[in-house]
């Protein structure tokens, strides 16, 4: 289990998320008014080998539509997180080869191509 509360930082400044939820293959942290949550999730199939674990910060914001007469409560959030996947059985190379498939990725999502992504290309 990790720890509880989780500290991340946002925009400089100092979060505090408590645990706020523990299933089987999840747990969610969330700050007092809600804006910030972390979902550490864990779906590990060893019948069919493949492990699969994420982490996902998410922000609640303000609907920028409150007069939308269809769907007043929608709930708007922006999300950023990472998902690692690997043989369940064996974890065979996975300490030291997704590390390095992970700084491949943050190196690849520069700027500009977040940009592009959040614009809509595929």
């Amino acid at each position: 289990m990790f720890t509880d509360p989780f500290s991340v930082t946002y925009n400089g400044s100092g979060l505090s998320l408590p645990r706020t939820e523990v299933a089987k293959d999840y747990s969610r942290y969330r700050t007092a008014d809600g804006e910030f949550e972390l979902v550490i999730s864990n779906n590990l199939n060893r019948n069919i080998g493949i492990g699969a674990c994420s982490i996902k910060l998410s922000r609640r914001l303000t609907d920028p539509t409150p007069s939308n007469v269809f769907d007043d409560y929608r709930d708007i959030r922006n999300s950023f997180g990472f998902s690692y996947s690997f043989d369940a059985q064996t974890r065979a190379e996975a300490s030291v080869d997704i590390p390095r498939i992970r700084t491949a990725l943050d190196t690849l999502v520069t700027s500009t191509l977040q940009g592009r992504v959040i614009s809509g290309e595929k």
